[in-house]
């Protein structure tokens, strides 16, 4: 297929409309039975009776696993989740909520692949391609604890239970299932707690523990996951809460796209470090789906006392899509670190440096313990502000020397729904830039995690999106505008005629896929 560009853009206007739950590959190509062939397991009959795995397990794609409780893999144990396999949630809230947690010490090996990605969804999703991205918090989510660094003191309080120790939120305090981090600080950042591996989590996001907390989960949960974990290719979809959520840790990440979630993008505290490249994500925009808050949450104590370490990730290649609201990025208090060849489209504010704390944003941003460089910034109303405020002199001098711009009609970032059922999104623009755009002088490091790539954004300009294809719930949403053939009847007369041609001709000579 060619690369969609102009013409696509205005084509889909009138001829793309996908399913909101797109069918995702079921197997097939890697032995795997078709879904309705496959026998239904409850994951009751792996555990004791408080949910705790009894022994290492496999979950083999023949089978359909109901988390009819949450599933708790405890210190020593391994879940391996065979590429294709299909776990699903039940309902519930509060303490009935429905999770697969990695404690520490514990290991998930869910190894999929582009063909046989792995999934993770509601007991309400039969996996045709009806169910709508508007239906949320229908079970927990998937979460991962580990042994790495956080910034965590007891006295702050919030999830802290001891120094360097934590509780996911809405979890027991009384319960180390739900812990993470290290007694007395003892923190391994090489923790290994496993491979999460083209991966799609979907129509999460319960409330868990005390319903009148209002503790809804995120999509993916990570507390103090350590660097020798590998992630990479995982999505979340329509989730009630944060699509994906670091607390603390080194864990790198690698192609991640979040879409339709109630909260934010990515969100990131407690002294966070980890790497991060090729990240996509896109909200409702306004309206009756007007959900989804900041692109990227980014702090490092959650409005504590600026403890160390900072959150300092290192995130390169983000396109994110906002919904005309909020904010591409809300730097908060001890933060550190760099963001770069990103761009970010459809928000109020690009980015909000925080200025009303000790360790502010802001002083970081100007002594350059926090960078953004060369970032680009489309149908953002507002490209930055300072604590909500316009930016001093100083700060805007060093913005644009840093390589920060408007950047106008370099992607598209509209898009629209069909009101009436919630099952049907029309795209119409073009997330990837065209060929010979986005360029940057500002290149990743070159080290054993990151790839060279000399353009902003998470796509190659001119590419078709390639590594959402296939195994992403995005790809299948025509997201990407990758996998859209060029349609003849353009106006939806019924017929192929002078009306289309009309319609055409304006953009004769660009390109749109071709099958």
């Amino acid at each position: 297929m060619k690369s969609l560009n102009k013409l696509a853009a205005a084509l889909m206007v009138f001829g793309a409309v996908g399913t909101v739950n797109a069918q995702l590959p079921q197997g097939a190509d890697c032995g795997c039975p078709e879904f309705g062939d496959r026998s239904n397991v409850l994951i009751s009959t792996l555990t004791d009776a408080n949910g705790n795995l009894t022994a290492n397990a496999t979950l083999t794609c023949d089978n359909v696993y109901e988390l009819d409780q949450t599933l708790y893999v405890g210190d020593g144990l391994t879940l391996t989740v065979q590429a294709g396999s299909i776990i699903r949630g039940q309902q519930g809230t509060g303490l009935d909520a429905k999770s697969v947690v990695i404690s520490r010490g514990g290991r998930i090996i869910a190894n999929g692949s582009a063909t046989c990605p792995i999934q993770f969804t509601s007991t309400l999703d039969n996996l045709d391609g009806t169910k709508s991205l508007l239906e949320v918090a229908e079970w927990g989510g998937l979460i991962i604890l580990g042994e790495a660094t956080n910034n965590l003191l007891l006295a702050d309080g919030g999830l802290a239970i001891a120094d360097g120790v934590g509780v996911i939120e809405g979890f027991d305090t009384e319960d180390p299932r739900a812990y993470y981090g290290a007694e007395n600080q003892e923190f391994n950042d090489n923790d290994n707690s496993g491979i999460l591996r083209y991966v799609s989590i979907r129509h999460g996001g319960s409330v868990v523990g005390d319903p009148s907390l209002g503790n809804d989960i995120n999509g993916l949960t990570l507390g103090s996951v350590g660097r020798g974990t590998q992630i990479d290719h995982v999505e979340v979809i329509a989730n009630f809460d944060d699509g994906i959520e670091f607390f603390g840790g080194t864990v790198d990440m690698k192609y991640a796209t979040v879409a339709f979630c109630g909260d934010d993008y990515f969100d990131y505290d407690h002294g966070y470090t980890g790497r991060n490249q090729f990240f996509y994500g896109l909200q409702f925009a306004g309206g009756d789906f007007d959900l989804g808050d900041e692109g990227f949450e980014a702090d490092g104590d959650d409005e504590n006392s600026g403890n160390s370490p900072a959150s300092a990730p290192v995130i390169y290649n983000a396109t994110l899509i906002g919904n005309a609201s909020d904010r591409g990025v809300l730097a908060k208090e001890a933060l550190e670190g760099k963001i770069a060849n990103c761009i970010f489209g459809n928000f109020n504010v690009g980015v909000d440096l925080d200025n009303d704390r000790a360790t502010d944003a802001v002083d970081n941003y100007l002594s350059g313990s926090l960078e953004f460089v060369n970032n680009s910034f489309v149908d953002c109303p507002t490209v930055l502000t300072v604590g909500e405020d316009a930016p001093s002199s100083a700060v805007s001098t060093q913005w644009s020397n840093d390589g920060n711009v408007d950047a106008p009609g370099l992607i598209g970032t509209g898009f629209d729904i069909d009101t009436e059922n919630g099952t049907s999104v029309l795209v119409a623009s073009d997330v990837v830039p065209a060929a010979g755009t986005a360029a940057t002088d500002e290149q990743a490091p070159i080290d054993d995690f990151f790839t060279p790539a000399a353009y902003r954004g998470a796509f190659a300009p001119g590419s078709e999106g390639e590594w959402l294809n296939g195994w992403t719930s995005a790809s299948n949403f025509n997201f990407d505008n990758s996998q859209v053939s060029c349609p003849s009847d353009l106006n939806g007369d019924g017929e192929v005629n002078s009306g289309d041609f009309l319609i055409f001709s304006g953009d004769f000579g660009s390109s749109c896929a071709i099958e």
